[in-house]
């Protein structure tokens, strides 16, 4: 047989076996091989994370921009153990997914395509999610929470399991918020001489104010938590957490992941902040704890690792030790 009859030969047998895929010199199917040239010219991304996230970050750029950077998205695939899936496919959680429509698709319309090539799949490579749909009263309540810590240190223990079988509606009633303020009112006691010592104003738990309820609060549960916010109260009056789109976003409006929720928390029931003078002369905010110089924070100033700039915009997790 001729040099170029089993050229054609082998040619016609790599044609069969598989498929598009052209074989030839600098591509023989090595696993570490990260793209496949097919005999049209097309590009095959081989199905592991770092051919996709080579075409991703080739294909997603800027605006369009899945992950920070190819470390990120190795990072980050690795981790996600999304199955293989089959090439090609359009739709189910899985790498190949991503990967086609990370490909041509994103190359031509991205601003469609790259969220269904990221992390969480843009609702087309995505897990579904198996969402029940029995009535409220099939289940049983085990905890609730709504503003962080409410519960957990405001909530005398004796009365925690009735708090934790009412609902928000129920705390209209007020059964669980006059419980509450007892509670604040004797960690005032134990603090307030610390407070001061530490150049900061507490609020009064003596002196009362009107706020709409049937009777009188004391001025930390009455004072606006903010300019033009509404009472200290009406963030657990019900206790759930609430956004308000019009309102400026962050903690207590919503709750965004960098905000150092357990410290505004304090702020806005421990100092006072109607007063222009209070906590050294500047006015004591909902941000005086998490921003105050001099280590007063009670969280980390920052997360111990950066956050994502693309959804789900959680660092990937540590590595095993």
């Amino acid at each position: 047989m001729t040099k170029t009859n089993k050229l054609l030969l082998l040619l016609g047998l790599c044609t069969v076996a598989f498929g598009v895929v052209a074989c030839g010199d600098g591509d023989d199917g090595d696993a570490g091989t990260d793209t496949n040239v097919t005999d049209t010219g097309t590009v095959v991304i081989t199905q592991n994370c770092a051919g996709y996230c080579t075409q991703t970050m080739a294909n997603c750029a800027d605006a369009n921009a899945q992950y920070d950077d190819e470390a990120d998205c190795l990072a980050f695939c690795n981790a996600a153990g999304w199955p293989a899936g089959t090439p090609g496919e359009a739709g189910g959680n899985t790498l190949a997914c991503r990967i086609y429509h990370g490909g041509d698709p994103a190359s031509g319309d991205p601003v469609m395509h790259c969220p269904h090539a990221g992390p969480s799949g843009g609702g087309v490579c995505g897990a579904s999610l198996p969402f029940r749909s029995e009535a409220a009263t099939a289940f049983t309540r085990v905890d609730r929470m709504g503003m962080p810590a409410f519960a957990t240190a405001l909530i005398p223990s004796t009365g925690r399991n009735d708090y934790n079988n009412e609902g928000p509606a129920d705390d209209a009633a007020l059964s669980t918020a006059v419980a509450a303020v007892t509670t604040l009112g004797a960690i005032h006691a134990g603090l307030d001489d610390d407070l001061i010592a530490a150049g900061l104003t507490p609020c009064s738990m003596t002196e009362t104010v009107e706020i709409g309820l049937p009777f009188m609060v004391p001025r930390c549960v009455g004072q606006p938590y903010g300019a033009g916010a509404p009472p200290v109260a009406t963030l657990v009056v019900p206790d759930t957490l609430q956004v308000n789109p019009a309102g400026t976003s962050g903690f207590p409006n919503g709750r965004r992941l960098a905000d150092q929720a357990i410290d505004v928390t304090l702020a806005v029931i421990l100092l006072d902040l109607e007063s222009p003078t209070g906590c050294g002369g500047s006015g004591c905010t909902a941000g005086t704890l998490a921003l105050r110089a001099g280590g007063m924070g009670l969280n980390p100033a920052a997360n111990d690792v950066a956050f994502s700039t693309t959804f789900p915009y959680l660092a990937a997790p540590h590595a095993a030790p």
